[in-house]
């Protein structure tokens, strides 16, 4: 079990700027680069922020945290709404202005396989490509070929770190998907088992990606045990305790409240959670590829 506390840490600019300025992040969890399950979960704080329309080669959840944000013209994610943006399907263009708005953003290699870069990646090339070229508006223009269309600016990076061109795995969906989590049901997570919760937001791709909110009542226990996946779960409001032992004071006991992230990989202890008050969270299973 690894756990991160969001509200000890501060919102700092990322290395890359392809898509310009108004972004901030808080690092939750990254995974293992190189790999076709790699991941990153972050806070993001969106000031004014602008992205055409583009799509990627993986797999994203956007969760608005505090208040709206922009996916696309006809397309806002309302404060407590999640939406599913899958590989190579198109969003955008984002315009966000007036004000601030935090979003937790969990990127991910999709069913594809084609795995997701790391942001030290991405700046090594971002850097490198700076010298042949420049960023503006999200795209990317070689200076010097004047014949050469302007690219997607995570595109252009893409190519630079692989050494060849970007093709995209068929789209698997339309749209991006907005999720309303407010109107689905509160279920049992065990048949007649009381004092846990959940809702099931949606299972995505031959992948079977998992996301579902699970709620603990007050005075409840909630018991995850590991999976030939990886599990993030997110703490929305509420506090407890996370423990790796049935022991409420056991040593490995600690507690979690709001921005608290927890994670399980394939292999790792059973976790389990105890609460005073009510606690809610987000809860993402991404299966393993290999």
């Amino acid at each position: 079990m690894d756990i991160v506390h969001g509200t000890s840490a501060a919102f700092i600019p990322p290395p890359l700027k392809h898509r310009g300025d108004g972004l901030a992040f808080k690092d939750v969890f990254y995974g293992d680069k190189g790999t076709p399950e790699n991941y990153y979960l972050s806070l993001v704080r969106q000031g004014t922020f602008f992205s055409p329309r583009h799509k990627h080669n993986f797999d994203q959840f956007r969760y608005a945290v505090r208040n709206n944000v922009s996916i696309g013209p006809d397309m806002l994610l309302h404060e407590g709404e999640l939406s599913y943006h899958p590989e190579a399907v198109h969003y955008g263009p984002q315009h966000d202005e007036d004000g601030e708005r935090d979003v937790l953003v969990l990127q991910f290699g999709g069913a594809s396989g084609q795995g997701y870069l790391t942001f030290d990646q991405l700046a090594e090339a971002q850097a490198a490509l700076k010298e042949k070229g420049r960023f503006e508006g999200g795209k990317y223009y070689a200076d010097g070929n004047a014949s050469a269309e302007a690219k997607d600016g995570y595109e252009a990076l893409w190519e630079h770190c692989n050494g060849r061109p970007l093709v995209y795995p068929a789209g698997r969906y339309h749209d991006p998907i907005i999720i309303r989590p407010k109107a689905f049901s509160w279920k049992p997570i065990k048949p007649g088992e009381k004092g846990v919760l959940y809702k099931n937001l949606g299972v995505f791709s031959e992948r079977e990606t998992r996301v579902q909110t699970v709620r603990i009542e007050a005075g409840g226990k909630w018991q995850v045990e590991a999976e030939n996946a990886i599990q993030l779960l997110y703490v929305l409001r509420g506090e407890g305790n996370a423990s790796l032992s049935e022991e409420q004071t056991s040593p490995s006991s600690e507690a979690i409240k709001f921005e608290s992230a927890i994670r399980l990989k394939p292999g790792s202890d059973s976790v389990v959670f105890w609460t005073d008050s009510e606690v809610e969270f987000l809860h993402f299973v991404l299966p393993m590829l290999s």
